[in-house]
């Protein structure tokens, strides 16, 4: 009787062990699945920001992109103007154009790490052809790549730089070339490792890759293409595998009106007319639907309860239950343009408008 129930108590803690295991494995499983799943609950994001409206003198050039470290350390760049005032820099207090080091680089977009690794791509300028890459060491900007194909082309530009970390960076844009009587693009793709650049891929279809993003181990692409014979352009979203392009949508702009890729605290979106979708299992997933009528370009936040949403009007602010204007811009005749900065407290946005000057938009979080 007393042996019966030791063996009855070994068996016992045996299946017990054995469930714990399963269980736990589960989990795990599940886990690597969809981490967010597992993650706090975020609090829904504050509202109360201050806003100010900074004027830039750029007569010869236009924001095109921004990004900074902190509130007292930004960076803007444009693919206009010259080699000598492209670049500016915000210290907190003031923009001013810099002028430390002579950037042949177009600037078309910025993306960074840290005060001391930031990037820059664009075009090489006219000192080398084909696509420029320029990094920032904390003490001075220097080209870190040029891209550049055999064939016959007349422009390479880069157009969007992101990164998961300082060696996982990826920067994507267009190969253009022309016929003599139609012009002709191809979307090609770049990793970085820490060490090297190196091409990913490269389109063999008339393509403009205007956006690019990463999640975890996977990487899209935004395309934008023009079917000349129809006049329509052709959306589209692909997905890097095995540096292969698998196209995983795909619309006429006549049709849905509006496409973009954003990354939300490590997590791809993609906007698709009213509709923001997240991407598993080979299929889109929709998360909100944003039925507001001046709504056009993607969302932008800290998480999914703390998201900016550019209207053709102003700023609103989802904050996981309801939509609410932030701000309203002074005029119709100013746009959005790029991707925001978009901080612990502060977020800033590049503003387009017409005559010479550029507007910078920042939005204060205050206690």
């Amino acid at each position: 009787m007393v042996q019966f129930e030791k063996t009855d108590e070994a068996s016992m803690i045996r299946k017990t062990c054995l469930i714990v295991s399963m269980i736990t494995l589960l989990a795990l499983c599940s886990c690597e699945d969809n981490p967010s799943e597992f993650e706090p609950e975020p609090e829904p994001g504050k509202r109360n920001y201050v806003w100010t409206l900074d004027t830039l003198d750029m007569p010869m050039n236009y924001i095109s992109s921004v990004w900074g470290a902190s509130p007292d350390d930004v960076w803007a760049v444009g693919g206009g103007g010259t080699q000598y005032d492209r670049l500016l820099h915000y210290d907190g207090t003031e923009w001013t154009t810099y002028t430390n080091e002579t950037i042949w680089c177009s600037g078309f977009t910025l993306f960074g790490f840290s005060a001391d690794d930031v990037w820059m791509g664009g075009g090489a300028g006219w000192l080398e052809h084909g696509a420029g890459i320029w990094h920032y060491d904390g003490a001075e900007w220097k080209q870190n790549y040029v891209y550049s194909i055999e064939e016959d082309y007349y422009s390479i530009n880069i157009y969007d730089m992101w990164g998961t970390s300082p060696n996982d960076v990826y920067a994507c844009g267009v190969i253009s070339f022309f016929d003599g009587t139609n012009e002709c693009w191809r979307g090609f793709v770049l990793h970085y490792d820490g060490t090297n650049w190196r091409e990913m891929a490269r389109a063999d279809f008339n393509s403009q890759f205007l956006r690019i993003r990463a999640e975890n181990d996977k990487v899209y692409v935004f395309s934008y293409g023009i079917n000349y014979e129809t006049g329509d352009g052709d959306v589209e979203f692909y997905q890097v595998v095995d540096n292969e392009l698998q196209q995983i949508y795909s619309n006429k702009e006549s049709i849905i009106s509006w496409a973009g890729i954003s990354s939300i605290y490590g997590k791809v979106y993609f906007t698709v007319g009213n509709d923001v979708f997240y991407y598993k299992s080979n299929d889109f997933k929709k998360f909100i639907s944003i039925n507001m009528n001046n709504f056009y370009r993607p969302i932008f936040g800290r998480n999914e309860k703390d998201i900016f949403i550019c209207m053709k009007d102003g700023i609103v602010h989802y904050n996981g239950t309801d939509m609410e204007y932030l701000y309203k811009l002074p005029t119709e005749n100013i746009s959005f343009v790029g991707d925001p900065l978009i901080l612990e407290k502060d977020i800033i946005f590049s503003i387009l408008c017409p005559g010479p000057y550029d507007l910078v938009l920042h939005g204060k979080l205050v206690e």
